[in-house]
């Protein structure tokens, strides 16, 4: 059995509770990016994510802060406002490990990307993308069963395996994905949801036959956290108010 999580942000505070909801019995923890960026804690983030020795790719947010060729013309202003401020609190060990991380992985049956199949930073944010997307991994990735990406924050899976839909999403509804495949899986977001819920997500996995990574069956874990002190520490570091204001709302 494996975690996946994704869209951390740099909220030590819901990462810190999702690595204590972690069942005994998961070998490893897959991260699909963005450690950092919004949230107030981006160097415990990245410490609590290397000393975890968790397989990571790098989201855009992680890019953006470490890269400065990065062009923030593509942010808009509060994302833009933290990922400067996140420059000027993150250390150089945590930078480098950041910016060496691959974009996207594969492990047998099982790839792990940030946005998407096609493109990192691209979201799949609808039937037609997700559609588009299930054709590459068909087409290029055959061995493939499974597709974890993040990057929109909210949970979602494509197919919907058993005629289930988005509202059944749930810590008592695992989801077979041994057929009907593949699956593009997205975990949510520990850091910043924006799917109404604000609680952290995240996924386990059991692998496939002859314990391959590739997901027979996924379920969503549900794990609230210190919201309020969250919020407290982004606003004593003077980042945008509506970065506190929304981990709420989970928008």
């Amino acid at each position: 059995m494996y975690a996946v999580i994704s869209d951390i942000h740099g909220n030590l505070e819901a990462l810190e509770a999702v690595l204590a909801d972690v069942p005994d019995g998961v070998e490893r923890v897959y991260c699909l990016g963005d450690v950092i960026g919004y949230g107030a804690s981006p160097n415990e983030c990245c410490d609590l994510v290397r000393g975890n020795e968790m397989p990571l790719i790098t989201g855009n947010h992680d890019l953006a802060v470490t890269d400065l060729s990065t062009d923030l013309a593509w942010f808009n202003p509060v994302a833009a406002a933290a990922v400067e401020w996140t420059r000027e609190q993150l250390t150089d060990e945590n930078a480098s490990f950041l910016l060496s991380r691959p974009r996207m992985m594969q492990e047998r049956g099982t790839l792990f990307v940030h946005g998407s199949v096609r493109d990192p930073d691209e979201y799949i944010i609808n039937t037609s993308s997700a559609r588009e997307n299930l054709n590459i991994l068909k087409a290029e990735y055959p061995n493939v069963s499974v597709c974890f990406f993040g990057h929109t924050h909210v949970k979602a899976v494509n197919p919907s395996p058993n005629g289930s839909s988005r509202g059944t999403i749930g810590p008592d509804a695992p989801m077979d994905l041994s057929s009907g495949g593949p699956y593009l899986v997205n975990p949510g977001s520990v850091g910043q949801p924006r799917d109404g819920d604000a609680f952290a997500s995240y996924v386990l996995a059991e692998g496939g036959p002859n314990g391959e990574p590739g997901g027979a069956r996924v379920a969503y874990r549900f794990v609230e956290y210190d919201i309020e002190k969250a919020q407290a520490k982004i606003r004593a570091a003077g980042l945008p108010g509506v970065l506190a204001d929304r981990l709420a709302l989970g928008r």
